[in-house]
């Protein structure tokens, strides 16, 4: 159980950097997929998405 914590934490950690460095490169906030803005409420929730909704759900 400490491991799959472990493992769950380091996952996290990795898209916090990443989301820093969409940040830095003035790309947050966009789909990765189809480059759409990413809903507000969507990252407010979860700042580390990379994808839109629709992208997300597989509607595109």
């Amino acid at each position: 159980m400490a491991l799959a914590q472990e493992r769950r934490r380091k996952v996290e950690r990795a898209g916090i950097a990443a989301a820093l460095q969409r940040i830095e490169e003035g790309e947050f906030g966009y789909c990765i997929e189809c480059g759409d803005e990413i809903a507000e409420g969507r990252l407010r929730n979860n700042p580390t998405v990379v994808k839109c909704h629709e992208c997300a759900a597989g509607n595109t």
